[in-house]
C-alpha cells in the first residue's frame, strides 16, 4: 500500500469510526440531557468543562511533542514514547488533584463538586489514551484508535441506558464515563504496544529536555484551554451571566450545541495528525514539497468546511432537538452561531501544526496569548448581555483573529501564502446544497444531510471542484 493509499485508508476507516463514535456520543448526551433536564445536564457539562481546563493545562503539549519527535530521521522511539507516557501520567495526576481542590473554591452545588472528583477518574484514562496517538499518526494505523474508540463509546451509551433505566441520578451517569475511558485507554496501549514496546520510563534529563522544548507548545494550549472553556464557567457564574434566571441551565443550553462543535472538529485534528508526520519531515528537508502537502491538506479542508457550515446553518433546529429534545430547542441559535467557529477551527487545525512543524511554536504561543486576552474581554463584555448567544459569538471572533494570526506568521515564516481559489467553486456547490435544505426542510434530518451530502459532491464534480482522478486517489487502496 502506497503512502497516500495508507493515508487515505486511515483517513476514511477513522472518519467512518469517528462518524459512529460521534453519534454514539451524542445519542448518550442526548438521553442524559433529556433524563437531567436543562439544569441537570448543565451541571453535567460544567463537571466536565471544568476538569477539561484542567486536563489540558496537563497536556504540556506532550501529544503533538510526541508525533514530531517520533517521526523524525533516527528517533529512538521507545526512550521518545515510553517516556512522554509516563511524563503524561504523573502530570495528570497533579492537575487532576489539583482540579477537585480548587472546585471547593467556586459557588457550585454539592454535587457537582462530588462530580468533579468522580469525572477526574474518566478524564485520566482518556488523556493518558490521547497522547499514545502520536504512535497510531506515526505509523499511520489510526484506524486501531478509532476501534477502541468505538469500542468505549458503545460501552457509554449502554451503560448510560442502563443507569438511567435505574433512574441512577447525576453522578452515578458520570461512572458510565469512567468505565468507557478505561476501556479505550487499555485498547489503546494494547494496540500501541504493537508498534513501540512501551513501558513506564523516568529518565529525568529528558524530561528536563522534553519540558523545555514543549513549553512554548504548553503555553500555547494553556492560552486555547482559556478561550475554548472559560466561556462554560463564565455562564455558569451568576455575577458575570447576570442577565440569566438560571445560569447553570445556560450552560447545559450551550453546551447542546458546543458538543457538536467538539464532535465535528475532530475529524480535522485527525486528517491534520495524519499528515503532521509528512508536514515534519518536510518543513526542514524539502520546502517545495512541505508547501505542496500544505496546500492540498488545505484544499480537502475548504472542501469539507463550506457544506459543514451551510448545513448546520439549515439544520440546527432539528439537530439541536435530535440531542436535547424540545427542551433545548433555544439551543439551536447557538448551534447556527457556532457553525462559523467550526469551520474555522478546521483552518486552525492545520495552521497550528503547520507552525508547530516549522518549529515556531514560540512566536505561536504569542498569538494564542491575544486570542485569549480578546476572547476573556469579549465573553466579560458579551455573556452579561447576551448569555450564551453573546459566548457563542466570541467563540467565532475569537477563532477568526487567532487563523488570521497563524496564517500571517507562516506567510513571515517561509514567504508563502495558500492559495484560496478553490473556495469559489466549493462556495457555488454549497449554495445549491443550501437551496436544497432551504426548500425540503421538512423531509426527514438524516435523509436531508445524506441528499444534500450527495448534491453537493455531484456539483463540485460536475464544476471540477474535485476531479475523478483525485476521487480515485482517495479511494483507491
Amino acid at each position: 500500500m502506497t503512502l497516500v493509499s495508507r493515508i487515505a485508508y486511515n483517513t476514511l476507516v477513522s472518519t467512518g469510526a469517528r462518524v459512529i463514535g460521534v453519534a454514539l456520543s451524542l445519542v448518550s448526551i442526548g438521553l442524559i440531557a433529556r433524563y437531567l433536564g436543562q439544569e441537570g445536564f448543565g451541571s453535567y457539562a460544567l463537571i466536565l468543562a471544568f476538569l477539561a481546563m484542567f486536563n489540558i493545562l496537563a497536556d504540556l503539549g506532550l501529544y503533538t511533542l510526541m508525533t514530531r519527535e517520533i517521526s523524525r530521521p533516527g528517533a529512538d522511539e521507545k526512550k521518545i514514547a515510553s517516556n512522554i507516557f509516563t511524563l503524561r501520567v504523573i502530570v495528570l495526576l497533579i492537575f487532576l488533584s489539583l482540579a477537585f481542590a480548587v472546585v471547593w473554591l467556586f459557588p457550585y452545588p454539592l454535587q457537582v463538586k462530588i462530580g468533579v472528583a468522580i469525572g477526574a477518574v474518566a478524564f485520566f484514562f482518556l488523556s493518558a489514551s490521547q497522547v499514545l496517538m502520536g504512535i497510531f499518526q506515526k505509523y499511520l494505523r489510526t484506524d486501531k484508535a478509532a476501534l477502541a474508540e468505538v469500542i468505549g463509546r458503545a460501552i457509554q451509551l449502554g451503560l448510560v441506558i442502563f443507569f438511567i433505566h435505574l433512574d441512577s441520578g447525576l453522578l452515578v451517569i458520570l461512572v458510565a464515563l469512567i468505565i468507557s475511558a478505561i476501556s479505550i485507554f487499555t485498547l489503546n496501549f494494547f494496540f500501541a504496544r504493537k508498534y513501540v514496546p512501551l513501558c513506564l520510563a523516568f529518565d529525568f534529563s529528558y524530561w528536563k529536555k522534553l519540558l523545555k522544548v514543549a513549553f512554548p507548545i504548553a503555553i500555547s494550549i494553556v492560552f486555547v484551554l482559556i478561550y475554548f472553556k472559560i466561556d462554560s464557567i463564565f455562564l455558569s457564574l451568576g455575577f458575570i451571566n447576570r442577565s440569566s434566571v438560571s445560569p447553570i441551565s445556560d450552560v447545559g443550553i450551550y453546551n447542546i450545541a458546543y458538543k457538536v462543535l467538539e464532535g465535528l472538529i475532530f475529524f480535522s485534528a485527525m486528517f491534520v495528525g495524519l499528515i503532521m508526520p509528512l508536514l515534519s519531515k518536510f518543513a526542514l528537508s524539502d520546502l517545495k514539497q512541505f508547501k505542496k502537502i500544505f496546500q492540498k491538506t488545505l484544499d480537502i479542508l475548504i472542501i469539507f468546511i463550506v457544506p459543514l457550515v451551510i448545513g448546520l446553518l439549515f439544520l440546527s433546529l432539528p439537530i439541536a432537538v435530535l440531542i436535547g429534545g424540545k427542551a433545548f430547542d433555544v439551543s439551536a441559535p447557538v448551534l447556527q452561531i457556532l457553525a462559523f467557529a467550526i469551520g474555522i477551527i478546521f483552518l486552525g487545525n492545520l495552521f497550528g501544526h503547520t507552525i508547530i512543524a516549522l518549529d515556531k511554536q514560540k512566536t505561536g504561543a504569542w498569538i494564542y496569548f491575544s486570542g485569549m486576552i480578546f476572547n476573556v474581554i469579549a465573553n466579560l463584555i458579551f455573556i452579561p448581555k447576551y448569555s450564551y448567544l453573546g459566548a457563542a459569538a466570541t467563540t467565532v471572533f475569537t477563532e477568526f483573529l487567532v487563523v488570521a494570526l497563524m496564517l500571517y506568521l507562516i506567510y513571515k515564516t517561509i514567504g508563502y501564502f495558500p492559495s484560496f481559489k478553490i473556495i469559489f467553486k466549493v462556495l457555488f456547490a454549497g449554495i445549491v446544497m443550501g437551496a436544497f435544505l432551504y426548500y425540503f426542510q421538512a423531509w426527514n434530518l438524516f435523509l436531508l444531510i445524506t441528499l444534500g451530502g450527495i448534491i453537493y459532491l455531484a456539483v463540485l464534480y460536475l464544476i471540477k471542484g474535485i476531479t475523478k482522478k483525485e476521487v480515485l486517489m482517495l479511494v483507491r487502496r
